[in-house]
């Protein structure tokens, strides 16, 4: 009899073991950002020179470092930073 008593309470205590085990680390984990992944822009910025008395400008990657645009003229309307 007290063969079966202990072996049921071992069970439980077993039971009981896997139950919380599974659970606690769920609860514990924290929740994911919205989308998993976080994503900057790309930053950017325009270069200007005169070349025969023309203005131009052309774009260059801060992030991937590399010419976005060739050479092209500045627009009239165009607000110079």
């Amino acid at each position: 009899m007290k063969k079966r008593i202990l072996t049921a309470a071992l069970a439980v205590v077993c039971a009981l073991t896997l139950f919380c085990t599974g659970i606690t680390p769920a609860m514990a984990s924290t929740p994911p950002s919205e989308g998993g992944a976080v994503t900057y822009a790309e930053e950017v910025r325009w270069y200007y020179r005169t070349n025969h008395g023309v203005e131009e400008m052309r774009l260059w990657s801060l992030t991937y470092q590399y010419w976005l645009t060739d050479w092209i003229p500045v627009p009239e309307d165009w607000l110079r930073p």
